[in-house]
């Protein structure tokens, strides 16, 4: 539900769960009161971002696990800092995972990391004032957060206050009745219990309308304790009453019907997916499409365990995807391709000559002065043109995120957090009633994998050898 029937706000929320969380550290924890001044910022961090939390850093991974940019509070760190601290954690094979490692893989995380960078910042400027660890640190930010989830301290300003912190979107209603009109079993599987969850689906379904939010829904489980649902088979069912919010125990479908069962109440609490997977009907996960927002605990778990057919929702996918269009950024992606080119010819004309004299040893003495002076020149020549492909590089990347570029890439390449989309989710898109814009009926369609040997004609050395044997060809 979080996150995918239900947008929040991000400013609105993600400062809200940030203030709170910092009362939480300061007076729960113990961490100076000056940091109660930290002004959140909600744009800059990004999803697919992992805490480095023994060094005190955040970073981004390309899909080799390369660490491509970092951050240590609100510092960047140079690329020989970056290769010092990393590079024998990529080549060693030990992984980016925990107990040092934290993925920033939901929205509801973005706070954890701007708290955990100030802090950082505020420990190496003050001297004295935080003597916890950054490992330390990090357990504390997240023990606040997690202490506002339990006593409310989020959720209740959510529910007293819809309106402030989530989008309501118009289409959704049409979207869910449209799968139902279509024979589907639609459900809805949610962390949050079933008090908050009423609260927000009645926000989004709206009170104007006839009959209940229930209706939309063939089977409904809060309180889902994700990813613990997809893996445990042995947890508990139990039945909520949707006027009262009250318990009650439950076998599951046993000797019934999954109709008749459902007929008694659709609305539960807990459980595991072979409940889940009883009650809609499905033998095997890959006749289940489950629509997500978090990349683990929705997607990864999902897929990898249960076969699930997944659909990952990407909000920021429509920034990135307008940012992209944009005139400006197309103009200066075109300007990187042209420059990669002539960086290409200029590093083959490099081999060429470098091949000259390594396999001539009988060329004279004047004509290898020309080709080693030549050689000189373009190597020089290669070099800038590198140097002006990064900065061309890096301001294509500002134009999307000021501190941490496009969200499926760094440099050129797939970040690891495109990686795990590609490799996770069967679909993905920005909104989940993009649904609602193609008929249920729809058969989706991979498009075809390409490795690069496929996309030999398109490469830039290719053209740039093609173009070589051709003069050759017109000169002999």
């Amino acid at each position: 539900m979080d996150y995918t029937l239900a947008e929040y706000y991000s400013e609105q929320f993600e400062s809200l769960s940030a203030a709170q969380s910092l009362e939480k550290l300061v007076y729960k924890l113990g961490y100076p009161e000056p940091l109660l001044r930290i002004q959140y910022d909600h744009s800059y961090f990004i999803r697919g971002l992992v805490v480095d939390k023994e060094f005190g850093n955040i970073i981004k991974l390309d899909r080799h696990k390369y660490v491509k940019r970092a951050m240590h509070g609100f510092s960047t760190l140079s690329k020989e800092d970056r290769a010092s601290m990393y590079d024998s954690l990529t080549t060693s094979g030990g992984g980016f995972g925990e107990p040092r490692f934290a993925v920033l893989d939901a929205m509801f995380a973005l706070p954890d990391a701007y708290l955990f960078s100030s802090v950082v910042a505020y420990k190496d400027a003050n001297p004295g004032e935080i003597n916890q660890s950054y490992s330390q640190i990090y357990k504390d930010v997240r023990t606040s957060v997690d202490m506002c989830h339990r006593d409310g301290s989020i959720k209740d300003r959510v529910k007293e206050n819809p309106e402030k912190y989530i989008q309501r979107d118009p289409q959704m209603v049409h979207m869910l009745r449209q799968l139902k009109r279509s024979g589907r079993k639609v459900f809805l599987l949610t962390n949050s219990l079933w008090n908050y969850t009423d609260v927000v689906m009645n926000y989004l379904y709206g009170l104007e309308k006839e009959g209940r939010w229930i209706d939309l829904f063939d089977v409904i489980i809060t309180g889902s304790c994700k990813p613990a649902f997809l893996l445990n088979n042995k947890l508990s069912l139990y039945r909520v009453d949707p006027d009262s919010g009250g318990l009650s125990n439950t076998e599951g479908v046993y000797e019934q019907t999954a109709e008749e069962y459902l007929a008694e109440g659709k609305c539960f609490q807990g459980g595991n997916y072979s409940h889940l997977h009883d009650l809609v009907g499905v033998q095997s996960g890959t006749h289940l499409l489950y629509v997500g927002d978090h990349i683990f605990s929705d997607v990864l778990r999902s897929k990898r365990t249960l076969g699930w057919r997944t659909m990952l929702i990407v909000p920021e996918l429509e920034h990135e995807i307008n940012t992209m269009h944009d005139q400006d950024t197309m103009q200066l992606k075109a300007n990187i391709d042209e420059l990669r080119d002539e960086r290409d010819a200029v590093d083959e004309w490099v081999d060429r000559l470098e091949g000259l004299l390594v396999s001539s040893d009988s060329l004279p003495v004047g004509k290898r002065k020309v080709v080693k002076a030549e050689l000189e020149e373009a190597r020089d020549k290669l070099e800038a043109m590198r140097a002006e492909l990064i900065v061309q590089v890096e301001m294509y990347h500002k134009r999307f995120h000021s501190v941490w570029g496009q969200l499926f890439k760094t440099g050129l390449q797939n970040s690891r957090f495109a990686e795990q989309v590609e490799d996770y989710a069967c679909l993905y898109t920005s909104a989940v009633t993009n649904i609602g814009l193609v008929s249920p009926e729809i058969y989706w369609r991979a498009m075809a994998d390409l490795m690069p040997h496929d996309r030999l004609e398109a490469s830039p050395m290719r053209r740039v050898l093609k173009k070589r044997a051709e003069r050759e060809r017109l000169a002999g």
